[in-house]
């Protein structure tokens, strides 16, 4: 085989000016590389150091170490490859006639980071960016074309180049990767002026080029069934980066043919000799990997094995692990070489390189002999070697210079804290300046509103100019979105948003109990286990967000749909984003644009930055933006009213109207809340029992303590809760009356829904099993005694109102106590129909229903406290706030309020 190297020189010397991005396989770097000789440019630097998932997949998958970090004709694979890719779709575009729309970042050189034992492909510097989504452009016909011809022009090139033979190449840009569209980057080119001798000077229209800038994989293409097939076809069960060497050289002599006779000799003799060092080093590269799933018959073959040897013996020169004087024994030694290969595989990887340099490396013997021998020799090694772990600490910013440790005590606590922690909690725990830093910003977190107003204004700047970068976003919407969002009418959710992002300190304690509590659940504990460590988080939310409303009752600011997304996890961290749509629509669509977004990119696999996954996710949250848009007219008038402040009587009247006709009950927005609670509860329950059926007790969703009922009893308590809230916010003795009547019921219902104790050995098997995992239960007699308590209460205070308010005593034939008396016996009339069709799954969730529709009435009771103070005189009617629609004097007053809050 004939053995090629890169005909670009790598340079002197590297400066490092900032890292790009981190990919599966490679870590791209902008540098300035520099040449004795005074020459110096920028270049983009793929590191190839892949993280230890990358590794294990490629180990596994060809059995030995990743190409690109440690086999020296495999990147100079990578180096023609893009060179061929090039020069090929350039001269397939000039026989054709035509321009090419595809250019591809070509290499520069390539060169081996010893401080990394890795090899850099430098490639040229490309300014670009990445396709701009329907939703982040003003002009929404231009967006969608440009997404779509992006994704056309990728299924072109794809077709071209796996008709050349360069089948890998052809993955890199398939529109089947979700993730390969950020494998190409847009540069704008604007269009030429015309001037026409009869009429004014116009512009053509700008034209985009789209650049390659990665033709280099991380894992194998097993995502699509095409590639797949061609890799089967050809011997091998694992495609990556792959070429089919003849028909690239017939496709390549069939373009010089058509080059020549149109005079391009010189870049059809280029094309020719690129072509076949990228044939020559795929080869060499192959040949040196075990990979028993690709061609093994070759191994039948001496010059193979030999290869594969030699290929050995360079990489473990390259890392230092063989001196020249023992590789030419191990290319004679059969058993020499069968040694030192048994000694690489000793995990870890740092361990068995020691031991091959302890067998081959005589340089590294006399060290080692002189370390055992020499207490001098010791105590240079262990300083030097402290020195340079310390400098790696402070280069993590783990510890700073005043802060490193100072005796092997300490040294020994900063390993085990850096092999165990996250650097900011290294930092935290060693470092008395930053400890007492970030115990201030806590502490401010917790209770200094002006700082949480301050944190979250800070988070939505920070947003704003990532989408700027990203060139979603125009400085002029930015600086718009940035004065609405700094308004007094926004000052209580930047607070409550500041809030929930402090919260999320707690991640790296929750996420250990998470995995743990899953673990124990699938493991045959109970299901709690896995249940309450995903609870903890929206429980601190719904604290928080309960906080915030207690602590702004006086300004009437709205917090309900916040109280409803908060407990959600994963995400409810977007609570106070969805209820600034009350407030704000165009503040609010554009954090849940960008919530949507990072979702996206977080996405195992088929998620990234600029990927399909990506464009696609914003695209459906663009739907649901326009349909809630649509269907919730609530944020237009509050918006309008907040931005128009109009205060004509007329219209003033015609809300008030409006709005009285609901106050009286709410009925169809608590049965529509009532119905999206237990529809969401209820769902997701019925879908964890659906997945997990296997794993879970037969009678874990409608058993004793089952699920549904657990459910009811949570409800309760929170019915409870909002009941004695309701019973200290109003004032007036007819609603105090409908309070008092839903804590006593609440309390009652939840005492009925506890299991007893003496029935439980009646329990069937499942039901049995299910119970003692909860292990919650009550005898009958104290069941007895607080439903007793409650009715007690219930009819002491009927009593109490009948005789000190007379007034009130057409309260209990009115529909204002009514109505919820009828709907809730509804509910439980439709339970026990259900229960005598032993349809128990529908009575469960018809009893959770009526169960929370008396948690909504008590939160609307909260909410409208002061409204309904006065509620039976006539001018208080005309200053009622809606639940949902505020009138204008109320804005005017709720914006003065939040002012005040601000």
């Amino acid at each position: 085989m004939v053995s090629h190297r890169c005909v670009s020189d790598a340079p002197d010397n590297v400066r490092l000016i900032r890292t790009l991005g981190h990919g599966r396989a490679a870590t791209a770097e902008l540098v300035e590389a520099s040449w004795d000789d005074g020459r110096s440019q920028c270049f983009v630097e793929k590191v190839f150091a892949p993280g230890l998932l990358t590794r294990c997949i490629y180990r596994l998958a060809f059995a030995a170490p990743f190409a690109y970090q440690s086999n020296q004709h495999a990147i100079l694979a990578c180096f023609y490859r893009r060179r061929v890719v090039s020069r090929m779709l350039e001269a397939s575009a000039t026989c054709d006639e035509r321009e090419s729309s595809v250019d591809v970042a070509l290499p520069a050189y390539v060169r081996y980071d010893r401080n990394r034992d890795a090899y850099v492909l430098a490639a040229s510097f490309v300014e670009g960016r990445g396709p701009i989504p329907t939703c982040a452009n003003s002009n929404l016909v231009a967006a969608e074309n440009e997404m779509a011809g992006l994704v056309a022009e990728m299924r072109r090139v794809e077709r071209q180049l796996i008709d050349f033979g360069l089948v890998g190449s052809g993955w890199q840009v398939s529109p089947g990767a979700m993730v390969s569209t950020a494998n190409l980057l847009l540069s704008e080119h604007p269009g030429l002026r015309v001037v026409h001798s009869d009429g004014p000077e116009a512009d053509s229209p700008r034209s985009l080029r789209h650049t390659i800038i990665d033709l280099e994989s991380g894992i194998p293409a097993i995502l699509v069934w095409r590639y797949l097939w061609q890799s089967w076809r050809r011997g091998a069960v694992f495609p990556f980066d792959d070429l089919d060497s003849r028909k690239l050289r017939a496709s390549c002599a069939e373009l010089c043919d058509r080059l020549v006779l149109r005079g391009e000799r010189d870049l059809a003799a280029e094309l020719s000799a690129d072509v076949e060092a990228l044939v020559a080093v795929d080869e060499q590269w192959k040949a040196g990997e075990i990979a028993p799933t690709r061609r093994p018959w070759t191994w039948l073959s001496a010059q193979r094995r030999a290869h594969y040897r030699r290929t050995c013996i360079d990489r473990w020169q390259q890392q230092r692990v063989v001196d020249p004087e023992n590789a030419s024994g191990l290319e004679t030694s059969f058993w020499f070489f069968a040694l030192m290969w048994m000694l690489g595989l000793c995990p870890p990887s740092v361990l068995g390189r020691w031991l091959q340099s302890c067998l081959a490396n005589q340089s590294h013997q006399e060290r080692v002999r002189r370390f055992a021998t020499e207490s001098r020799v010791r105590s240079a090694f262990w300083t030097k070697y402290r020195r340079r772990q310390v400098k790696a600490l402070c280069e993590q910013q783990r510890c700073s210079r005043r802060t490193r440790p100072t005796s092997s005590l300490g040294f020994i606590g900063h390993r085990l804290l850096r092999y165990s922690t996250t650097a900011g909690v290294h930092r935290y725990l060693v470092d008395p300046s930053r400890r007492a830093r970030r115990n201030c910003q806590i502490r401010a977190l917790l209770f200094r509103g002006s700082y949480q107003i301050a944190v979250g204004r800070k988070a939505f700047r920070a947003t704003t100019r990532r989408w700027q970068s990203r060139k979603w976003l125009t400085e002029e919407e930015a600086k718009s979105l940035h004065s609405q969002f700094s308004g007094p009418q926004l000052a209580v959710y930047s607070r409550g948003l500041g809030m929930h992002l402090a919260i999320k300190f707690l991640y790296p304690l929750i996420t250990p109990l998470k995995v743990g509590g899953i673990a124990m659940a699938l493991t045959g504990g109970s299901v709690w286990f896995a249940v309450l460590p995903i609870m903890i988080l929206p429980a601190a939310r719904t604290l928080v967000t309960l906080f915030s409303l207690l602590a702004n009752r006086s300004h009437d600011v709205p917090h309900r749909h916040a109280l409803c997304v908060g407990a959600i996890p994963v995400v409810g961290s977007a609570a106070f984003i969805v209820q600034m749509w009350t407030a704000n629509p165009a503040v609010s669509r554009f954090l849940l644009r960008d919530f949507a977004s990072r979702f996206a990119r977080k996405i195992p696999i088929y998620g990234g930055p600029d990927s399909r996954t990506e464009h696609a996710v914003l695209a459906i949250g663009e739907r649901l933006l326009r349909l809630v848009a649509q269907f919730h007219p609530t944020s237009n008038e509050v918006s309008a009213s907040m931005a128009m402040k109009n205060d004509s009587d007329d219209v003033q009247t015609s809300l008030v109207k409006e709005q009285s006709r609901w106050m009286r009950w709410p009925y169809q927005k608590v049965i529509r809340d009532s119905l999206l609670v237990t529809g969401v509860g209820c769902g997701g329950l019925w879908a964890t029992n659906y997945l997990l059926s296997d794993s879970l007790p037969e009678q874990w969703l409608t058993g004793e303590n089952g699920a549904l009922e657990s459910a009811q009893l949570m409800v309760l308590i929170c019915t409870a809760i909002a009941g004695c809230l309701a019973l200290l916010r109003v004032k007036s003795s007819s609603w105090q009356s409908i309070a008092v009547a839903l804590v006593c019921v609440a309390v009652a219902g939840a005492a009925r829904e506890v299991p007893s104790a003496v029935s439980q050995a009646s329990l069937s098997d499942g039901a049995h099993q299910t119970a003692d995992s909860v292990g919650f239960a009550i005898s009958a007699t104290w069941k007895h005694g607080v439903i007793a308590v409650a009715v007690c209460i219930w009819l002491s205070r009927v009593a109490y109102a009948w005789l000190k308010f007379p007034e009130d005593r057409k309260l209990w034939f009115s529909p204002t106590f009514v109505w919820p008396a009828i709907p809730f016996a509804a509910c439980f009339v439709l339970a026990e129909l259900f229960e005598r069709s032993k349809w128990v799954t529908a009575e469960e969730t018809v009893e959770v229903f009526g169960y929370t529709m008396m948690m909504t009435v008590a939160i609307w009771m909260i909410r409208n406290a002061d409204t309904l103070q006065n509620w039976l005189s006539e001018e208080a009617v005309c200053e009622a706030l809606s639940p949902v629609v505020p009138t204008l004097r109320e804005t005017e007053c709720l914006d003065e309020g939040m002012k005040r809050a601000a």
